[in-house]
């Protein structure tokens, strides 16, 4: 039983570790709109919430069906936290927890970075496609 939290825990502490590592080095200054440690909270409160979920829910929930011999709890507890993970999953998706009064600021600072970084990068993969499509064109022979 030991073992199965200490992997719990591996989960949830490596899934907060890469959020975080996240914002570490793929945000630059002009994504953060607000002091970086705000941006860094929200991280860490998004990887907890995402880390919470794959591995207090989800770790259990595959391990029960597919390995039976591993201690844990059982198949009927296990298939009880499929609702709740669902909920918690349309939650996150839909940034509802942003709203909350204590983690809603820290929350909206690290989706508002996060979504200007997404532009960023949409804009680049945009000015790239129609580099191809000008070279396209100009290598394309003409007819007379």
């Amino acid at each position: 039983m030991h073992l199965y939290l200490w992997i719990e825990a591996a989960v949830i502490g490596g899934i907060v570790a890469a959020f975080v590592i996240q914002t570490f080095v793929l945000f630059r200054p002009e994504h953060v709109e607000h002091h970086p440690v705000r941006v860094w909270i929200g991280a860490m409160v998004q990887g907890l919430i995402v880390g919470v979920l794959g591995g207090a829910v989800l770790l259990p929930l595959r391990l029960s069906f597919l390995v039976p011999e591993i201690p844990g709890p059982p198949q009927a507890v296990a298939s009880t936290a499929v609702l709740p993970a669902f909920v918690l999953l349309l939650f996150i998706r839909r940034g509802l927890l942003a709203r909350a009064p204590l983690i809603g600021p820290y929350l909206r600072a690290y989706r508002r970075a996060a979504l200007k970084h997404g532009i960023d990068v949409a804009k680049a993969r945009l000015i790239r496609l129609e580099s191809m499509d000008r070279k396209q064109r100009a290598e394309a022979p003409t007819d007379p």
